[in-house]
């Protein structure tokens, strides 16, 4: 059974199969026990939407949401809704960390400031939990608009239909005119405004998202969230490219490596480099495996029948499948019978010398690398 917590949106659609979804706040339980969260860390997917501060603390919008004033009713309608009796923010945070730390899916939704100088300075991002985020906000230059086209999509990103379901419905309301470093951006506005991307703040690791504008964009929001494979901690050591290739064509995949390097990319895994005496062969392959996003087979008349090739390629072609990602990337080095289900994949042809470096550019554009 999968756990989500919704905070600040809430889920209408169709039960999901295996699926509890908690609409709930982060209010402390003893100040209010049927609007409190469980302990962040006993949820798989966690959605704050911090518009208002009934918005993260009890959940969902109150009567007082959209008033300036909206601490000082909050308190005057309950003492105990003042929130430094309301909301334990260092013991959220600690709960934050260790969902995170765990592979929990966060989300968190763009929502402007709402500043209020009550009893001291506050404001509506308390209720992301992350102080790292909240400074992201801060730093990028978040913008106010109104807009129902777009500009780039990351066709792999796991927010596709949640970002077409924005489009086609009430558009878009917030985005980032510079976001700073630890933001990689999926979407982007017409103009190059970002909609949306994945965090990697250090052990901060979520995304951070355009908030939904209509009920259909919340309930996909929802679903697409749910999709997003686990985090697995180990893997954000990594990120890579892995390349899967026989001995005898080791030549062509050394200068592919010191390439793809020199043009920018971090983790280019290749047996020679990474494996030092007394490793395990075995051990090491199937961690690059596991560390790297995608698996590079490097395809010829000799790799296509080598058993390490296919057990490799074996391996990714799982992942996909079970990720809905594109994880195989396919590099024809010499013309040979391609495997049956590797037939409907586009490939990075490096079959002709004189066609390398367009083909090494197409696939660094694969990767994120543009210059």
């Amino acid at each position: 059974m999968k756990r989500v917590l919704t905070v600040g949106v809430m889920y209408t659609d169709a039960p999901i199969a295996g699926v509890e979804i908690d609409n709930l706040g982060l209010c402390r339980p003893g100040v209010d026990r049927e609007r409190a969260a469980y302990p962040l860390y006993e949820y798989d997917t966690i959605i704050i939407n911090p518009e208002s501060y009934s918005h993260f603390l009890f959940g969902r919008a109150g009567k007082f949401s959209n008033e300036q004033n909206e601490l000082g009713n909050l308190k005057r309608e309950n003492e105990r809704y003042d929130i430094d009796t309301a909301f334990d923010q260092d013991d959220r945070e600690k709960e934050m960390e260790v969902a995170i730390s765990d592979g929990a899916t966060v989300v968190w939704c763009l929502s402007e400031p709402k500043k209020i100088n009550f009893f001291g300075y506050r404001e509506t991002h308390l209720g992301y939990l992350a102080p790292k985020v909240s400074s992201l906000v801060k730093r990028s230059d978040l913008l106010v608009k109104k807009g129902r086209r777009m500009g780039s999509l990351d066709p792999d990103s796991p927010f596709v239909r949640y970002f077409d379901k924005l489009t086609s419905s009430d558009g878009w309301t917030l985005c980032l005119s510079d976001p700073t470093d630890g933001f990689t951006t999926i979407a982007t506005t017409p103009e190059g405004y970002s909609l949306g991307g994945k965090v990697t703040l250090g052990a901060t690791n979520g995304w951070l998202l355009t908030p939904p504008t209509s009920q259909e964009a919340v309930n996909q929001l929802v679903r697409d969230s749910l999709a997003v494979e686990k985090n697995d901690p180990a893997q954000d050591k990594y990120h890579g490219i892995f390349l899967s290739h026989t001995g005898v064509d080791k030549p062509f995949v050394r200068r592919l490596r010191n390439d793809l390097i020199a043009h920018g990319v971090q983790k280019v895994w290749l047996d020679e480099a990474e494996i030092d005496i007394g490793d395990s062969l075995i051990a090491k392959i199937e961690e690059g495996i596991k560390l790297s996003r995608y698996i590079a087979v490097v395809l010829s008349k000799k790799s296509i029948g080598a058993p390490w090739v296919k057990k490799e390629l074996d391996v990714a072609m799982n992942r996909e499948i079970a990720s809905g990602e594109v994880v195989v990337l396919p590099l024809l080095y010499e013309a040979c019978e391609l495997p049956e289900f590797l037939k409907g994949k586009l490939y990075a042809d490096f079959s002709r010398e004189e066609d390398y470096e367009a083909v090494l550019r197409k696939l660094l554009r694969r990767l994120r690398i543009t210059s």
